[in-house]
């Protein structure tokens, strides 16, 4: 294949946020521009102007920056083809219809401009994904493809646009299959050679049905305000179409597009799993650069931490946490002191044992731990009730990063006050 001509294209219309499944079609054809060394462009199909949502545009635009899937041209300015924005284009679209009409290929109805689709035969071609496809010609409709208020449909703006900016590859979903007849027929009717076209399959939730809310499918930016990882999405809507080795490996993106085969995309639906996603997310976590990982985690947390105290933390949690906002809930007991707890006379004694140890204790790890279990050892108490009890106190929760590390970071004369806290 010529290494010059692959150009694809995510063709998003502003309104709302984009659906967590075309973001993995604009992953797909991401990945297949930069596989050939061609153009990934963002084209802005904005004709359907009362379904438009204010703010659509920044989110489509950020959910891309985020994912370092950006455009390599800017839609808003456009490039030799004119505006990528089909709004600043419909002029160009008129142009088009009066040639449809000339050649017989296209009619008038009641002031609109439909497609004139033969009623025998079938249209076939053949699709990277879904292999041959044959579609009888008496079931598709004659589409509309100019409006009566002269704003064009999809299946004329698109094509016409497709054409124009030379996009070689149409990566879709399985749902414009229908559509794919329309589309060749203005192709063909205007004397132009058809793109290559992929119809990647759908999104499903675990229980096989179309993919909703409650199977965890957000938008990208949703799960960015969260505390997913760029790299971890990506990865996990890789997954979603595409098979390599037991799809369980760790990828970047310059990985993806080593293996990435538009040919090998899969026909079956893929199976949305949250839980794979969060797999992905505490891996990509555990791989990340300390000082990356240091600077990634500061939009989510509720306190100013110094730099220096923070790196301590992260050390201890990095294995744990699953989603960058988990750190807030993970190290709230570093800087804010528990309410004291419920004790039992017991626990009491356990407290106001490990008090008198840790007031004259050198405060080392080797030496807290050592100055603990012998005490607790020699009153021959068990020491995984005594160390519970500690744990409580100090941090609030039975479930948290190592204990004798975390005291070491609070620092003694503040463990020192929770204890006696817990004593009164």
């Amino acid at each position: 294949m010529n290494q010059t001509t692959v150009r694809t294209r995510y063709a998003p219309s502003p309104t709302g946020t984009p659906h967590i499944g075309n973001t993995r079609t604009a992953l797909y054809a991401f990945l297949l521009a930069r596989k050939y060394g061609g153009q990934f462009i963002l084209r802005i199909e904005d004709t359907d102007q009362k379904r438009t949502v204010p703010g659509s545009l920044e989110k489509i635009y950020a959910i891309q920056e985020f994912l370092g899937t950006t455009p390599d041209e800017d839609p808003q300015k456009g490039g030799p083809f004119g505006p990528y924005v089909q709004t600043q284009r419909l002029d160009i679209y008129q142009k088009y219809v009066q040639r449809l009409l000339a050649k017989g290929a296209a009619y008038e109805d009641g002031g609109a401009i439909r497609i004139k689709m033969p009623k025998d035969g079938y249209t076939v071609w053949h699709d990277l994904v879904q292999g041959k496809i044959s579609i009888p010609n008496q079931e598709v409709d004659d589409k509309v493809l100019l409006k009566s208020d002269g704003v064009p449909t999809y299946h004329l703006a698109a094509m016409i646009d497709d054409h124009l900016m030379e996009i070689s590859h149409i990566i879709r979903g399985v749902e414009y299959i229908v559509s794919t007849p329309v589309h060749l027929k203005i192709y063909e009717a205007l004397g132009w050679k058809f793109p290559q076209i992929a119809h990647v399959p759908l999104l499903l939730g675990p229980d096989r049905t179309k993919l909703s809310k409650r199977h965890g499918a957000k938008s990208v930016l949703e799960y960015r305000d969260e505390g997913y990882l760029p790299e971890a999405i990506n990865n996990f809507l890789f997954y979603l179409g595409f098979s390599y080795q037991d799809n369980s490996a760790v990828l970047s993106l310059d990985d993806m597009v080593k293996i990435f085969d538009e040919t090998k995309i899969q026909k079956q639906n893929a199976i949305f799993d949250l839980q794979k996603l969060n797999h992905f997310n505490k891996a990509w976590i555990k791989r990340l650069a300390d000082e990356d990982l240091l600077e990634r985690v500061k939009p989510f947390l509720k306190h100013q931490v110094a730099d220096d105290t923070l790196r301590k933390i992260l050390l201890l949690v990095k294995e744990r946490i699953t989603k960058l906002a988990e750190l807030d809930q993970f190290s709230q007991f570093f800087f804010a002191r528990p309410l004291p707890q419920v004790q039992t006379e017991q626990t009491k004694k356990y407290l106001a044992d490990a008090l008198s140890v840790l007031e004259k204790t050198a405060w080392t790890k080797e030496a807290i731990e050592s100055a603990l279990a012998n005490s607790a050892n020699a009153q021959g108490w068990n020491r995984g009730e005594y160390f519970m009890a500690l744990r409580l106190a100090v941090t609030g929760s039975r479930v948290t990063p190592p204990l004798t590390e975390s005291m070491l970071i609070i620092g003694q004369a503040e463990i020192l006050a929770r204890l006696k806290q817990n004593l009164t």
